[in-house]
Parts: structure tokens; sequence; C-alpha cells
């Protein structure tokens, strides 16, 4: 008998929570994550991450990842959830836009095969405080780059979010707010030559292609 590499109870608080409900309600998750990761991984974290994709394989549905602040990390990552079953194309990979920098290892990275997550629209900073060698993009770096990665073909595999988790984000404590994206990114994505054919894919097509569960 082949003993599975990790705890089959991990996958069943998965599966339980997308089909039952989370936390002992019955409020059913419609995607698996953020499964956060450092880095290196933890061997508790590549047990989740391949619990995540055992957990998939039986839902058909979306997952979202929180790679760690290295740029070898969404390639690892991808290669555990690969060894484990998982179906990339209906995966996630988050925070790219303070991960992956050189856009040689960028395309090498969209052509495994995931979803390429902008979602830090609206942070700005000088010094980013989980990882000080990271010199955190301004928003038009990022349209650069989602600009680039159109160019080379995958609109179709790009999502963006803006990352709102404190109060200060919100318009009404002086935050650019849940529109910001609608209101300031898109006339600038515009702008720089990007089709709204493609936005209307990031926007629409490619978020209601992930969350539709297989």
């Amino acid at each position: 008998m082949v003993l599975s590499p990790f705890p089959p109870q991990l996958t069943k608080v998965l599966v339980d929570e997308v089909l039952q409900g989370a936390d002992g309600t019955d409020i059913k998750c419609g995607i698996i994550g953020e499964i956060g990761c450092s880095w290196p991984l933890t061997d508790s974290e590549k047990k989740i991450l391949q619990a995540t994709a055992e957990a998939q394989t039986q839902l058909g549905c979306p997952v979202n990842i929180h790679p760690g602040r290295n740029s070898e990390a969404p390639f690892q990552i991808v290669r555990i959830l690969q060894e484990a079953g998982a179906d990339i194309s209906k995966t996630v990979m988050s925070h790219l836009d303070r991960t992956i920098f050189d856009e040689k290892t960028l395309l090498e990275f969209a052509a495994l095969g995931s979803y390429l997550e902008y979602d830090l629209f609206g942070t700005e900073m000088l010094n980013y405080q989980f990882n000080t060698a990271v010199d955190m993009p301004s928003d038009n770096d990022r349209i650069r780059t989602i600009g680039s990665l159109v160019n080379k073909g995958y609109d179709e595999r790009i999502v963006v979010s803006h990352d709102i988790h404190t109060k200060n984000r919100l318009v009404k404590y002086g935050g650019h707010g849940y529109s910001h994206i609608l209101n300031n990114i898109v006339p600038k994505m515009l702008l720089r030559g990007i089709s709204q054919q493609s936005i209307d894919k990031i926007l629409l097509e490619n978020p209601k292609r992930w969350l539709t569960f297989k």
C-alpha cells in the first residue's frame, strides 16, 4: 500500500469547507485559498499544497496561492502542485508584482500556465517592510508589465486586484478604495495601448473562467 505523503484530514478539511461550510457554519467557500507560502517552503506548507491539489482534483475548484517573497517561490509551488496532480490552469499565483521582476523569468513562469495576478494596485511605497531588498513597483510599472504580458499573448491568463486589507486603503480613510482599478487604472491602461478587448478579458472573462468549478 502506498501511503499518502500528507495527512488525509487536511484534504477533508478543505473539501468540507467548500461542500459543507467553513468553520462550523453553512457558509461555503468559493475557492481554496489564499494558501500562504513562505520562502523557503516549510514541510507543513508543502503538505498543505499537496492537500490543496488533492482537494482541487476532487472538486474542480479554483485555487489561489500567496507565494514566498523570492522569484523562485512561484516556480517551486507550481512544481509541487503539478506533482500532486493539481490543475494549474485553475490556479492563481498572487502578488507577482512584488515577486518576479525580471521579464525573462516572468515569461518562463507565465509559460507554466497559472493565472498571473497583479494585485497590489494602489500600493506604492519607498520601503517594502517585508523585504527591503525589493523596490515595490508603482502602478505605472504594473501597467507596463501587464502590457508586456498582453503583447506576448498572455491576456487570457492575467487577473488584477487591490489586495485591500487595512482601513487606510479605503476611501473613507483617505485611500484609493475599491474603485481605483476601474476609475484610475483602466484609463491609463487604454492610454498605454492595452486594448479594451484585453482589458475585458482581464477584468471579466478571466475571473469568470477561473471561478467556475469544472
